[in-house]
């Protein structure tokens, strides 16, 4: 009796981009949008306020959007070069929808961070609460979006894959994508560590982030005493820092409302600058080499223009403010 030989398993043939085709693929799109956004921005740097950046954002948005959707077949220039392309689950190409989720969790996510790199260049200032806002959360989002890639060893598929249903593969694949394996469950726990890894890194980069709960509350005590011995009817008190060329300086903001009229403006300097003592000696470590910027409303009449600035190290000393 002779026994039947069991057919040979054909190998399924490579359906999906390798990592290297899509990081090779991603550098060439990196060069297509830089060189333009470059001219764009030199062209339009006397356009007021992010009006340039806006114009630029709104470019790539439309390349890459266009790219991962009909119009481009599910391949930028990068990914034309490298021989793949972007599909959906069945192999046909995003819908608008699916296209603009992908871009706005691949390279749409990171363009905050790209602006707030260029409002240091600037100097323009960055509070605590913005930073920790908006830098986080993206920087988690883009290391995630990072680790899916290559935890997922088969398909490669990314948090931007995920969120749009979309799968990067071979040019010369067609029909739908082959089914990958489950993703396994311990990814979570080490994405989870990862995101707590970034909130505790980032708060090392900006140290004064540990202190600034701690002056608000010295400033809100500082308030209360300022309001009960009537040195303003209304006030607003607030910690922050400015960033200028690289150096960072404590600044706190106060708004206040004071009922009176001084008819000179000295009388009105008198007003303002006892109020800004009080503070100082109510909240010493909010005030601690701190630059103080105070804007006062007077009653209707008053001669005085309201705005004050001082630095609180130099001319709001313990001698400056006896008897205010």
């Amino acid at each position: 009796m002779t026994s039947v030989a069991a057919p040979e398993e054909t190998e399924r043939p490579a359906a999906f981009a390798s990592l290297g085709a899509r990081f090779v693929a991603g550098l060439v799109d990196l060069v297509v949008i830089a060189v333009p956004s470059a001219v764009i921005a030199r062209v339009l740097a006397d356009l007021p306020g992010r009006m340039a950046d806006a114009v630029i954002t709104a470019l790539i948005s439309w390349y890459f959007i266009a790219s991962f959707g009909s119009p481009g077949g599910g391949r930028s220039v990068g990914k034309l070069v490298m021989g793949i392309r972007v599909v959906d689950a069945n192999g046909g190409t995003l819908s608008f929808l699916a296209a603009t989720t992908r871009w706005f969790l691949s390279v749409g996510i990171a363009l905050p961070l790209a602006f707030l790199a260029i409002g240091f260049e600037r100097g323009l200032p960055l509070q605590t609460g913005p930073a920790f806002a908006i830098c986080v959360p993206i920087l988690c989002v883009v290391v995630v979006d990072s680790y899916l890639a290559v935890a997922n060893r088969e398909s490669h598929q990314s948090l931007h894959d995920l969120a749009a249903g979309s799968y990067v593969v071979r040019a010369s694949h067609t029909g739908p994508v082959p089914d990958t394996p489950p993703f396994a469950r311990g990814h979570f726990a080490g994405m989870a560590l990862i995101c707590i890894g970034i909130a505790i890194w980032f708060s090392h980069m900006y140290p004064w982030a540990r202190v600034i709960g701690q002056r608000t509350v010295e400033l809100m005590k500082a308030r209360a005493v300022a309001l009960a011995k009537g040195k303003a009817s209304q006030l607003i008190v607030a910690p922050g820092f400015a960033a200028h060329a690289g150096d960072t300086t404590w600044v706190v903001t106060a708004l206040a409302t004071i009922h009176a009229n001084p008819p000179t403006e000295r009388d009105a300097e008198v007003l303002r600058k006892s109020l800004a003592c009080t503070l100082a000696r109510a909240a010493p470590f909010a005030f601690r080499g701190a630059q103080l910027n105070m804007m006062v409303k007077f009653d209707p009449g008053s001669r005085s223009s309201g705005a004050a600035e001082y630095f609180a190290d130099l001319e709001l000393t313990p001698e400056a403010c006896n008897g205010k």
